[in-house]
């Protein structure tokens, strides 16, 4: 029941974060065609992206409610995951572009309107960090919140670093701060990027999730004095937020009834590691390697 109400005033918070974001890109894309600060495209390029991370987010939401649908039998979960891809290449796409055209100006650096750039940058400052702070306070723990949350996070980042550059221009004439501030935005795109390529990556894979030990499960089930063994285990991520499970499981029980009792209590201690869905096949012996089973 915690856990809806936390998802239900993330959800209304995300809702909220994507309005006011969308609002402040098209206001930071104005300020660039105003004031041709290269470190105000970063920082709208790095805006764009939290645009799309939030959309993301809220319809991963929306989908993950849903359940098995035709040939899906975990509904759409992964469509969150291909999103966070997408937007993983993006980014490092525009880190790029960013490097290259802040490398162009380092010698040639124009013209730059400090007060302008330093009050777009504000309002980015002010937008993203609320939006993070309020994500926070929802204590709503699924990673695809704390995924959005750290988006924002790195942008309001990147509003600060467009705010120095504003301030420098303004305060002391550096117009070189404007592209060294966008090097600074670039590697942080490029950090995002290659974090959430490496997190989808190993979804996609069906790696094991982080903080999920195999072994530590295994010697979990072990434990229980009614198993004798434990095999062919396997354990991945169906999203960032439900861990699938299956293992066969050698059980000392005279009834089916018993056998199920065993399964029940082995499926309660995984849930307590983070497992959301165990499938247990029990069997009375150790199956034979050999057939396959």
């Amino acid at each position: 029941m915690g856990q809806a109400h936390d998802h239900g005033r993330s959800g209304r918070v995300l809702g909220w974060a994507l309005c006011a974001n969308s609002v402040l890109l098209v206001v930071q894309v104005l300020g660039v065609l105003a004031f041709a600060s290269l470190a105000l495209v970063a920082d709208a390029v790095h805006q764009g992206s939290d645009v799309l991370a939030l959309t993301v987010a809220v319809i991963a939401m929306a989908v993950a409610r849903r359940g098995p649908i035709g040939r899906y039998s975990y509904g759409l979960r992964r469509a969150e995951v291909m999103g966070a891809l997408l937007n993983a290449v993006l980014l490092l796409a525009a880190a790029g572009w960013i490097v290259v055209e802040a490398s162009r100006r380092i010698g040639d650096a124009p013209d730059v309107d400090g007060w302008g750039v330093a009050a777009v940058a504000l309002a980015g400052l002010a937008v993203n960090g609320g939006s993070a702070w309020l994500l926070g306070r929802t204590g709503d723990r699924s990673l695809n919140v704390q995924g959005a949350a750290l988006h924002l996070l790195g942008d309001a980042a990147g509003s600060f670093g467009a705010l120095v550059a504003g301030l420098s221009m303004v305060l002391w004439d550096a117009a070189w701060v404007d592209p060294a501030v966008s090097y600074l935005i670039a590697a942080l795109l490029l950090w995002s990027g290659i974090g959430l390529i490496r997190r989808t990556t190993r979804i996609l894979l069906e790696g094991a999730p982080p903080g999920i030990d195999t072994e530590d499960l295994a010697a979990l089930m072990i434990a229980h004095d009614k198993v004798d063994d434990v095999h062919h285990l396997h354990v991945w991520a169906v999203d960032s937020t439900l861990v699938a499970f299956s293992a066969h499981v050698v059980v000392a029980a005279d009834t089916l009834h018993d056998a199920q009792g065993v399964a029940t209590e082995l499926e309660a201690r995984l849930a307590e590691r983070g497992v959301a869905h165990a499938t247990l096949a029990l069997e009375c012996h150790p199956c034979d390697e050999g057939a396959g089973c």
